[in-house]
């Protein structure tokens, strides 16, 4: 029997496919192969699978870098254009709206002063966003333990009472009697165990009794006792630690992917956190600006009607009114912008100390900076790389599909269970149970059964069709991660550049200010010595309002470049990844005390 078993065990496992691909005959991996030794070695190692994969996107890193190095611009500094200043802004400018802005602007209501990082700290705490974000890890939790489920102790039990009452049409049965009756009652109980290798074990204890009116009947009044153990292990299909471990793992690997989903989700609705505050400083400052503009135009209006007898005409002077009325229109809207920015802060960060019963201001208190920014292209693109939530989904994604590839090869070998099981019965009359369970030991010997079960389609098209499936999805999630990576990379890149962009706007936009202000320099001191000689000047106040208008336009530019400037650092950190390890922001689970739930706690260390 021996032999017969060691030829039929070669037999099956000739019919098994290996995991390692064959090399292809160029010697350069296929896809699939780079997919396949990225994982093979150590499985449940990321870092491992990163490191082996992170050396596909090498050469694409480097061309990146040296495209961007290598790019000169069309408007690069000529030497005989005195319009251009690639300078950046004096360190100790301040725009003078910088001392009104982060103080209250209305007098009549209390108010709240704000920062980015306050603000961060308030939405982490109290956001229902990102409390909705924050469940899904522990959802995905949940599942680890659902895969440990098969492998608890199980213990179960069964009754069963019998009343027989029937016809029969052999005298052996009964001895005589022309029905048979018989009365039995039987329990069974005991306890099961599936292992991490596949092996099942059952060991279960079997007590009843039973009467029959058969006159071939002895004893009456049988007690009956059996204690068995039955031991069931897969030989080749569904053998070993890896297969039947690699649904725990699965749900270990899901649950780790949900957490960079979360760190991903807090990273965007920070970055918009990010947006609603510089949105409101933005809106405040235009505000300020809108209303000095609207006063010194009502200034220079009086002024005007004062001289309309003697060098302003009517319709010089109808058309500077227009231009107050219009100033002044925009003054009163950007006091409601300046509300609605507010109450976008307000619904990204739901913190009810925002949102008090009485009218409430929130006074922004952190001043946008204008120093150049001190990323290097090459560090942003080695981060992102490193860093991005979106990256390590997707060599986790491997990661799983390669599991799952494991348990298709496994799968595609025969059915050959190995089964054994001892048993001992004991059995005494007059329903004397514990002399029956005690002859269970002590008279006779235990009972064996032993054998094999083999089972093998012919095709095997399912398991075929299945392993076929795992290596195209294999092959597919290589590919999902290199759209991933070049989307993040285009991501990083892009963010840099208008990053840049927005840093050289900020500067010109300050050349721009500059310029008009001394052109409105240039008019006031007009004006004092057109006064001081008693000549017309009626109409240099009309051009120093036009030229007021053109200093407020040129600072609501500089006012929304340095919103786009500043807001492009933490939209550059989001691409890189580290906008949550930037603000030391940690991932803590806990347990409600309320109602004992798990929760995740989402904070700044």
């Amino acid at each position: 029997m021996k032999k017969n078993l060691g030829i039929l065990a070669l037999t099956a496992l000739g019919s098994l496919t290996v995991v390692s691909p064959v090399l292809a005959d160029n010697d350069q991996p296929t896809d699939y192969e780079v997919a396949v030794q990225a994982t093979d070695e150590n499985t449940l190692d990321y870092e491992h699978i990163k490191e082996r994969l992170f050396k596909r996107y090498v050469p694409l890193v480097e061309r990146m870098e040296q495209g961007e190095k290598g790019y000169t611009s069309i408007f690069s500094a000529s030497s005989g254009d005195p319009t251009t200043n690639s300078g950046a802004i004096p360190e100790k400018f301040t725009p003078w709206w910088q001392a009104k802005v982060n103080k209250k602007i209305n007098t009549k209501v209390t108010n709240i002063s704000t920062d980015v990082t306050s603000l961060f700290t308030r939405a982490l705490k109290h956001s229902s966003q990102i409390q909705v974000f924050s469940d899904l890890p522990l959802i995905r939790e949940t599942t680890i333990q659902e895969a440990e489920g098969p492998y608890d102790f199980r213990l179960f039990a069964e009754g069963r009472l019998s009343d027989l009452d029937e016809p029969v049409g052999d005298d052996l049965k009964t001895g005589g009697p022309l029905r048979y009756e018989e009365t039995s009652k039987n329990l069974e109980y005991g306890i099961r165990k599936k292992f991490i290798t596949g092996t099942e074990v059952e060991l279960k204890q079997n007590i009843g009794d039973i009467d029959t009116n058969s006159t071939f009947f002895n004893p009456e009044d049988q007690a009956r006792t059996g204690t068995y153990l039955t031991i069931k292990q897969p030989l080749l299909k569904r053998f070993g630690i890896v297969y039947n471990r690699s649904p725990i793992d699965l749900a270990t690997i899901d649950h780790s992917i949900a957490g960079e989903e979360l760190r991903r989700n807090v990273e965007s609705h920070l970055l918009e956190v990010s947006r609603a505050y510089w949105g409101l400083y933005l809106e405040r400052s235009l505000l300020l600006q809108k209303k000095q503009l609207a006063e010194k135009s009502m200034k220079i209006f009086e002024k005007m009607r004062q001289r309309t007898s003697v060098d302003v005409p009517p319709s010089l002077l109808a058309r500077a009114k227009s231009l107050v009325n219009a100033h002044k229109l925009a003054a009163m809207q950007a006091e409601f912008a300046m509300l609605n920015a507010q109450s976008r802060i307000r619904a990204l960060v739901n913190d009810p100390e925002l949102t008090g019963q009485s009218a409430l201001e929130l006074t922004t208190s952190q001043l946008p900076s204008h120093k150049p920014f001190n990323v290097s292209f090459d560090n942003a693109l080695k981060t992102t790389l490193e860093n991005r939530p979106e990256v390590a989904q997707s060599m986790k994604h491997i990661q799983s599909a390669y599991l799952r590839l494991q348990r298709s090869e496994n799968e595609l070998r025969p059915d050959l269970d190995l089964f054994f099981q001892t048993y001992v019965k004991g059995l005494e009359g007059d329903y004397e149970y514990g002399n029956a369970y005690s002859n269970q030991f002590d008279e006779g010997g235990p009972s064996y059964v032993g054998g094999l079960r083999f089972e093998y389609p012919l095709g095997n098209n399912g398991a075929e069709a299945r392993n076929l499936r795992k290596k195209i999805e294999i092959r597919q999630l290589l590919h999902q991660l290199d759209t991933t990576v070049q989307n993040v990379l285009l991501e990083a890149q892009v963010s840099y550049r208008e990053l840049e962009k927005n840093y050289r706007s900020m500067v010109q936009s300050y050349q721009i200010m500059l310029s008009d202000n001394e052109e409105v320099k240039a008019l006031l001191s007009r004006v004092d010595y057109l006064l001081a000689n008693h000549d017309p000047y009626g109409d240099v106040l009309y051009r120093l309002m036009d030229a007021d208008e053109r200093l407020s336009d040129s600072e609501e530019l500089f006012a929304k470049s340095e919103l786009t400037y500043n807001y492009s650092l933490y939209n550059l950190y989001r691409a890189m990844g580290i906008l949550v390890s930037n603000q030391q922001i940690v991932f803590e689970k806990d347990t409600n005390d309320q109602d004992e739930l798990p929760v995740m706690h989402v904070k700044r260390q």
